[in-house]
């Protein structure tokens, strides 16, 4: 017998007998298990219970900011609040939209609070839009529109356009926001009727004390006047006040003092700051412009 035969069967060393060629049995495939309705619940409370999980740790960490945010609300410090109420609007949910809705009008009490009137009629806009028009939500809604049109009146009045801002914060005043009474008292003033800017100034002082905005107002009146000792006295007395309300109108009363006082090179100094604290009020941008071209050469 060859070699080749001999290593190819070992076994049948003389070539008797041929071992038999058996083949391996071959293995059965598993039958996939066909979907049970036990099943699919199943899957579907698992899905159910990660995405309330999920829901949960998200209003958890909401409502954490949205209480930090309250208090530095309650402190004063809008801008830190502003933050932490932005953060704790994102992201929005679909269930929470009245949670968010809540912390929209602090934003807007913020940006009010700060001069941004702009802005917050921005995020009235975004609130009745979230909202919609549900018939239950009616009394809500109309509240919002109330607190959207102050907020127009006070952007009107901060951009000069008195005649129309006093169409909005006269009427916002007569429905009990008594708050409005100064700045409806000023769009009088600004718009030449010295008795009803009086009269609403009169109503101020029998509930109030001076205030710096009442000083900033005083100041501009005794500056239209030419009384100029007595408007720097307003102007001083409402620097030294507490309250921060008639700070950019003492500012800017204070350019035309100086401006007044053929002073223009300290006039230019003061609209400089003015327009670095306030870069887009237009009156005082005009002042600096003016002011500039009235320094003294050596000073420019």
């Amino acid at each position: 017998m060859s070699r080749k035969r001999r290593n190819k069967n070992k076994y049948d060393m003389y070539g008797i007998y041929e071992i038999p060629n058996y083949n391996k049995p071959k293995k059965k495939k598993k039958k996939k298990k066909k979907a049970t309705l036990s099943g699919v619940l199943r899957l579907l409370m698992i899905v159910f219970s990660t995405l309330v999980v999920i829901f949960l740790v998200l209003f958890g960490v909401k409502y954490s900011m949205k209480k930090k945010a309250v208090s530095l609300y309650d402190e004063g410090d809008y801008q830190g609040a502003l933050d932490l109420f932005n953060e704790a609007i994102s992201p929005s949910l679909p269930l929470l939209t009245g949670f968010d809705n809540d912390i929209r009008l602090y934003i807007a009490d913020c940006y009010i609070n700060s001069g941004e009137y702009g802005l917050a009629c921005k995020e009235y806009g975004k609130i009745k839009l979230w909202a919609g028009d549900k018939s239950d939500d009616k009394q809500y809604m109309e509240h919002v529109t109330d607190l959207e049109n102050i907020a127009i009146g006070l952007y009107l009045y901060d951009k000069g356009e008195y005649e129309q801002a006093l169409d909005k914060l006269s009427k916002a005043y007569d429905d009990g926001n008594t708050d409005l009474v100064l700045y409806v008292g000023s769009c009088y003033g600004q718009l030449g009727d010295a008795g009803k800017m009086q009269e609403y100034y009169d109503i101020f002082m029998s509930m109030h004390d001076m205030n710096s905005f009442m000083y900033a107002q005083y100041a501009a009146i005794a500056l239209d006047e030419d009384e100029l000792d007595k408007a720097l006295e307003y102007i001083e007395k409402g620097k030294q006040s507490d309250d921060k309300m008639g700070e950019r109108e003492l500012l800017y009363d204070e350019i035309v003092y100086y401006e007044k006082m053929k002073d223009y090179n300290t006039a230019f100094e003061k609209a400089k700051a003015f327009i670095d604290a306030y870069p887009n009020d237009v009156d005082g941008q005009n002042e600096y412009n003016l002011l500039y071209t009235r320094q003294t050469n050596n000073d420019k």
